[in-house]
């Protein structure tokens, strides 16, 4: 996954693999919590991550005449 890809929407397999590459800290921090709760605790976590995905790639950037219009 490249920068480049910003302002398009990610692939199923990209967002997934963001989600890999955040496992490791997300297990960490499950340890801080009660063994029932943990796995509501991850799904959320995980959700999260993706809406924030979402929204970072989605923001899109206007043009210098949509911004001065709009100013």
């Amino acid at each position: 996954m490249d920068l480049e890809s910003k302002g398009k929407s990610l692939n199923e397999d990209e967002v997934i693999q963001i989600i890999e590459a955040f496992k490791p800290k997300i297990k960490k921090s499950l340890f801080n919590t009660s063994l029932g709760e943990r796995e509501d605790l991850e799904q959320e976590i995980k959700l999260k991550i993706v809406e924030k995905i979402n929204d970072i790639y989605s923001d899109e950037v206007p043009g210098f005449f949509q911004f001065i219009n709009n100013f």
